[in-house]
């Protein structure tokens, strides 16, 4: 039986903050974004999504607000081994942003540099505009989005779908 690719919105559907969206393609299940929720928008916990992170095999950051990649450290915490994708840049500011967010959370300095030392070992950087392998026939494009430094857009393509 063939399987359509499935978008499943698990932050920011009905709300401003809290960026996080699963693609199911291939086998594969994919998320874009990992961001915190704030101020009155809800954020759904882990144990509810469609998947647990350890059964996630990308993470695609568009940029490094906190509200698209505030969970991060949480995403490891819980078993996220994943590949993290994103622009150099973003991949630069990942590691000032978290460490700034993860000082509010109830983590100790040991935690806070293994959890730097994961995403950084996780995670890879790659230029504008150019198309790249990803998986079982998936490529990967991304391009710029004028929001902030190192802020993108994903254009993704599936030679088959099914």
């Amino acid at each position: 039986m063939n399987q359509r690719p499935k978008i499943i919105h698990i932050g920011a559907e009905n709300c401003v903050t809290g960026s996080c969206h699963l693609l199911q393609v291939k086998g594969l299940n994919l998320m874009v974004d990992c961001g915190l929720a704030q101020g009155q928008d809800a954020g759904a916990p882990m144990d509810s999504w469609p998947v647990r992170p350890d059964q996630l095999d990308f993470l695609f950051l568009t940029h490094a607000h906190i509200d698209h990649i505030g969970r991060l450290p949480e995403l490891i915490q819980k078993g996220f081994k994943g590949e993290i994708i994103a622009t150099h840049a973003t991949k630069a500011l990942l590691a000032p942003m978290l460490n700034d967010a993860m000082g509010f959370m109830s983590l100790n300095g040991r935690a806070i540099a293994q959890i730097e030392n994961d995403i950084d070992d996780l995670s890879w950087g790659f230029e504008y505009n150019l198309i790249f392998d990803l998986a079982k026939g998936l490529k990967f494009k991304l391009q710029p989005a004028g929001h902030i430094l190192g802020s993108c857009s994903i254009h993704l393509w599936v030679a088959d779908p099914a």
